[in-house]
């Protein structure tokens, strides 16, 4: 079943009829790495379109695009996790995310899959993760690929300003 609303593809699993509580995450590629948003954070995916640069913003700041008429800033995650640099290629994404300041749009290079899981497979962060980046990391899941970091895309977002 596809609802319309976001076009996300949500269908029911075995382990959510008996009871069992299921969440769901866009999964983000940055580098070899990859990222859980919060499915009920996200509202869009694009297509990066033109992005115009604003002169003496933060460098996480891409800058901001205009997305149906509507303005939008896009950051880039990869700089506030000091992996270096979004480069634009062919699979380079833009995930307009929720937050309490409004719609945000974050420059990744790949939106990976949705990813059924289920809360009792989330685990915490690793100990020997990074603290400056672990604060940011609210848990771990195993996918397919290896391990997807769940992010609190809000507090990640909104840190320079605290």
């Amino acid at each position: 079943m596809v609802d319309n609303k976001n076009g996300i593809a949500q269908d029911t699993t075995q382990e959510e009829k008996e009871g069992e509580e299921i969440r769901q995450f866009i999964g983000i590629r940055f580098g070899q790495e990859i990222y859980g948003i919060p499915v009920e954070k996200i509202r869009k995916i694009a297509k990066p379109l033109q992005i115009t640069s604003i002169p003496g913003t933060a460098p996480h700041i891409v800058g901001l695009t205009n997305l149906h008429g509507e303005i939008l800033c896009v950051v880039d995650i990869k700089i506030l996790l000091n992996m270096g640099k979004v480069i634009p290629a062919e699979n380079s994404r833009i995930v307009i995310v929720k937050t309490v300041e409004g719609p945000v749009g974050i420059f990744c290079d790949e939106v990976m899959d949705i990813y059924d899981i289920a809360k009792k497979n989330i685990e915490a962060t690793l100990f020997t993760l990074n603290t400056e980046i672990g604060v940011y990391i609210q848990g771990q899941a195993q996918i397919n690929l290896g391990l997807m970091g769940i992010l609190d895309i809000e507090k990640l977002l909104f840190k320079q300003e605290k």
